[in-house]
Formats: C-alpha cells, sequence, structure tokens
C-alpha cells in the first residue's frame, strides 16, 4: 500500500474519531430523545427563560430576568418571588400531553379553550417563545384541557394551574430582605435611645459609635437572621399615612452595608406594631415599598448602647485559632496549631489541654465594665491568632474578693472577671508546652489454663 493512501485512510481515522468524540458523545441517547418528543415543550431550557407573561383570574403579570434573578415588571414594580418563578418553570418544562386531539376533532368551547381563563408566554433568550392555554379542568382524572401552539387540544397535569393562578401576592416577594451575615460589612441601628453603629472584621462584630467597644455577636447576627427570615404579610400600595404608622419619623431604622463596591446598602424603617391572629406584626418601609411584616425583627433594636456590648471577655471561634501564646509571670508558652495538630516548636503537645485553655478563654465572662484600668502587677497575658482573630488580654489582680481585672486590647475599660476562670486559664503555661504523652499500651489479658477433668 501506497504511503500516500496510508496518510489518507490515518487523517480519515482520526477525523472519525474527533467527530464522535465531539458529536456523538454529546448527543441524546434514543431515551433521551423519546423523553424530550413526549414534552409538550420540547427543548424548553427554563434556566434560558428571560421574560414571563402570565393572565389568569387576578390579572395580567408581566416578570423579567435581570442578571439572575426575576423581578415583577406589571402590573407594579417590585421584587419576584424567585420560587414562584421557578415553580413555574419548572412545571412547564415537565409538562407531557397525556392525550391529544387534532385540529377540528374537538369544539374548544367544550373544553373552555375558546376564552382560556389561564395562559402563560415564556420567551428565551434566543428570542423563542412558548405558549400555554389553560380551559377547563376534566371530570375525571388529574388532566386539564390545553391548547398547543398548532391548535391541537392536548389533555395535561391538572396541577399546572396551581403555578399559573397566583394573585400579585403570589408573584412579588415577600421577603424582608436576603442577608447573611458573613457578607455584612455593617451595621446601623437608630432607636429612641440613640445610634449604635457596628462594624464586622473577620469573625468579631465591633461597636465604633457612640463609643469603641466589642459588640455581643450573638444579637447583632441574630438581627441579621431574624430580618432574613422575616416575611411580609401584607402589602400597602395605596399611599399609606407614614405617620399613622409610626413611620416618619420611624421608630427604629436598621440599614445594612454588604460586602461589594456595587452592592447597595439595605436601609429598613419600622414603625408601630399591631396584633394579629398570626402574631404580632410590624409597619415596615424599604425605599418606597411598604407593608406589614413579622415584628420579630424589631425584638433586639431597642435599648441603650451600653447593652450592645458582649458580655464575653473575648469573642472567637475556637477552630480558626492556630496560634496561642499564654505567659504567667515566668512560665511561658508559645504554641501554634498546624494540620490539625499542635506543637510547641518541634515537638507535638496535648492538643486536648490547649483547647481546654482555648474554652476556658472564650466562656469568660464580664462581670462589671468600666472598671478603672489597673497599673499595678500582671498576673498574666494570653494572646491568640488565626484567620479573621487577633486578641490580646491581660490580667491584673483586682480590688474585690474573687474578682480579677482584665484589659483587652479594642475594649473600652477594665472588665472585671472571675478571678478562679482567670486562675484556671493562666495555670503554668509551660506544662502546655511539654512533649505530648505517649499513650500507654494496655496488656493483653493472659488466657485462662484450661483445667482437665
Amino acid at each position: 500500500m501506497r504511503t500516500g493512501r496510508l496518510v489518507f485512510l490515518a487523517v480519515v481515522v482520526l477525523a472519525l474519531g474527533a467527530y464522535i468524540a465531539l458529536v456523538e458523545r454529546h448527543a441524546p441517547t434514543t431515551d433521551e430523545r423519546r423523553e424530550q418528543e413526549s414534552k409538550l415543550f420540547p427543548g424548553f431550557d427554563q434556566a434560558k427563560a428571560k421574560r414571563v407573561v402570565v393572565d389568569n383570574s387576578h390579572g395580567r403579570f408581566e416578570l423579567v430576568k435581570e442578571k439572575d434573578a426575576w423581578t415583577l415588571k406589571a402590573p407594579l414594580a417590585d421584587q419576584a418571588n424567585q420560587g414562584s418563578v421557578s415553580s413555574l418553570l419548572y412545571s412547564l418544562g415537565g409538562l407531557k400531553a397525556e392525550r391529544t386531539f387534532k385540529t377540528g376533532e374537538v369544539k374548544l368551547s367544550e373544553y373552555g379553550l375558546d376564552r382560556p381563563p389561564l395562559s402563560v408566554t415564556v420567551e428565551d433568550e434566543g428570542g423563542k417563545s412558548y405558549t400555554l392555554k389553560l380551559g377547563t379542568e376534566m371530570p375525571l382524572g388529574n388532566t386539564r384541557a390545553a391548547l398547543a401552539a398548532d391548535g391541537a387540544v392536548c389533555l395535561v397535569s391538572k396541577f399546572v394551574a396551581s403555578d399559573l393562578d397566583r394573585d400579585l401576592a403570589g408573584w412579588r416577594s415577600d421577603e424582608l430582605a436576603q442577608v447573611y451575615s458573613t457578607d455584612v460589612a455593617s451595621l446601623t441601628v437608630t432607636s429612641p435611645s440613640g445610634l449604635v453603629a457596628l462594624a464586622h472584621t473577620g469573625s468579631a462584630w465591633t461597636i465604633t459609635s457612640p463609643s469603641p467597644d466589642l459588640a455581643d455577636r450573638d444579637r447583632v447576627e441574630g438581627i441579621i437572621t431574624d430580618i432574613s427570615g422575616a416575611r411580609i404579610k401584607e402589602f400597602l400600595d395605596t399611599a399609606p399615612d407614614l405617620r399613622a404608622l409610626d413611620l416618619a419619623p420611624h421608630r427604629f431604622g436598621v440599614t445594612i452595608v454588604r460586602r461589594g463596591a456595587s452592592v447597595a446598602p439595605i436601609a429598613l424603617d419600622f414603625g408601630t406594631e399591631r396584633d394579629t391572629k398570626d402574631g404580632k406584626q410590624v409597619a415596615c418601609k424599604r425605599g418606597e415599598r411598604v407593608f406589614w411584616v413579622d415584628a420579630k425583627p424589631v425584638s433586639r433594636l431597642a435599648g441603650p448602647w451600653q447593652e450592645w456590648r458582649s458580655k464575653k471577655v473575648v469573642e472567637f471561634d475556637s477552630w480558626v485559632v492556630d496560634k496561642l501564646e499564654l505567659e504567667a509571670g515566668s512560665s511561658r508558652a508559645v504554641l501554634e496549631r498546624k494540620d490539625g495538630v499542635w506543637n510547641a516548636g518541634a515537638t507535638e503537645v496535648d492538643g486536648d489541654a490547649v483547647s481546654r485553655r482555648l474554652e476556658t478563654l472564650a466562656e469568660l465572662q464580664v462581670k462589671a465594665f468600666d472598671r478603672p484600668k489597673p497599673g499595678g502587677a500582671l498576673l498574666g497575658r494570653a494572646k491568640l491568632s488565626g484567620e479573621g482573630v487577633s486578641v490580646d488580654a491581660a490580667f491584673h489582680p483586682g480590688s474585690a474578693t474573687g474578682e480579677d481585672i482584665a484589659t483587652v486590647a479594642g475594649r473600652t475599660g477594665g472588665l472585671a472577671v472571675d478571678a478562679t476562670k482567670v486562675n484556671e486559664l493562666l495555670a503554668d503555661p509551660a506544662a502546655l508546652a511539654r512533649p505530648r504523652p505517649t499513650p500507654t499500651a494496655t496488656p493483653k489479658p493472659s488466657a485462662t489454663p484450661t483445667v482437665k477433668k
């Protein structure tokens, strides 16, 4: 065989292999093709939908996808209920014709399709549109009449109607705000007691105004959780009296600044409260929107700034700490964690003992604030660092029985603490740097001799 023919055959084989790899491998299987062909809208991809128009017993609703979120455009502009739109698109994508009558075989009026009470049109990114018109529900079974694009009458699952026949409240979002504490850079609260400004760095929250101090993390993150979980109970769209609702001026205000320069702050005003059969609700204003919402978000907003101060001496999560320096008098230990193992230099130490010291420090409570900063002898010091964590706490003898004074970088004044707990924290730091004890092997029990009878 000539060399030229061999080269030609090799090229053919390579081309065939490339075709199989690039085309045939990604082509739908026979079962997948049958599945698509059985659907009312073969080729419909809900991820590519960009516009939805629904006509139902409650009116006409238009929704448009902007970036990755759906927005309600008509009958008014608002945030859309993402779950409602996703549920509708999912149902349309899986809708199948249980039975089909060709054009002219049946009268449209007999199936309620001469004037369909429910219809939806979906447009995708490529400009293709899909329309579904629903007629009456069949007396037997779980089907409902539908009009296909070619004029044929189909019987489809009647349950798709529940995704279509929503009122305005069903298409607009009932979320007060979707926000997570990890995304929040700062939080400002205004109340009858004044203004409290808080900043979020790493895992710690600090008060920046009216006086710098460590903030109660559970309280701050509880507010964010309450806001994220709150649901709108009633929309007030007809120019409500803001003064009557205590929204001009407001009783409480919350401004949440999220990380990222392009992310707009969330500003919420809260006013009067009311009791309903479903629980307490509060009037709320966000931008131009006014509504009644779950009252839980306002439960943590009241009180002077001092009540926002952390009752813990320091706030940290022990699992992010990778370095601990502990000293008391001449006894000192410098410990670092690498790959989950605590070491003093090149020596592995007892990790459980280190964890107990960290736990003691994390649970140390403030008994009283704003004690004078001591200038006398130092009992000891604890420093720790890690991802988003930096703590430097010094401990001095207190004047009251059973009380020591802690001073912490970033905190205001001296903090009265339990002297017993301080002793537990600072006890013989050098002992923590000793090599980890080698487990003693448990001797195996000797076999019991068999006694012959």
